[in-house]
């Protein structure tokens, strides 16, 4: 499990929120959202009331590109991207754990680079479970 050091000296586990947090915060994010392939919400942020139809919307994604995967026999899918007319992108990374499979869907500003810092967030957290 993660821990985080705090200035009170003692060590916590650290959450998916804060993982997403600091990913946010590092990468330039506005939003983002870790989900279970079933569409589920495990965390999101910012914290909104829609996190559940956003964790849907990331799983009905997957489910397409899994089905087009299959449809096309490619190799298992790391990524796909939704952009938008100014460049927005919705990049969502599959992560996968054991038999389980989690989603994490970011919210990229046009130009800005996210494969590092998503990666180092997937990577933390596989660490947290």
């Amino acid at each position: 499990m993660i821990e985080k050091n705090h200035q009170g000296g003692g060590n916590t586990p650290l959450t998916f929120v804060e993982i997403l947090n600091d990913m946010n915060q590092e990468g330039g994010f506005s939003r983002s959202v870790l989900a279970t392939s079933e569409g589920l919400p495990i965390a999101s942020t910012p914290g909104t009331p829609d996190s559940e139809l956003a964790s849907a919307m990331v799983a009905m994604l997957q489910q397409a590109a899994s089905e087009t995967r299959n449809q096309f026999q490619l190799p298992p899918i790391d990524e796909f991207t939704i952009r938008t007319d100014n460049k927005l992108r919705l990049i969502c990374r599959t992560i996968k754990i054991d038999s389980e499979l989690m989603i994490l869907g970011v919210i990229v500003p046009p130009g800005q680079l996210y494969r590092r810092v998503t990666n180092k967030a997937i990577n933390r957290i596989r660490g947290a479970l």
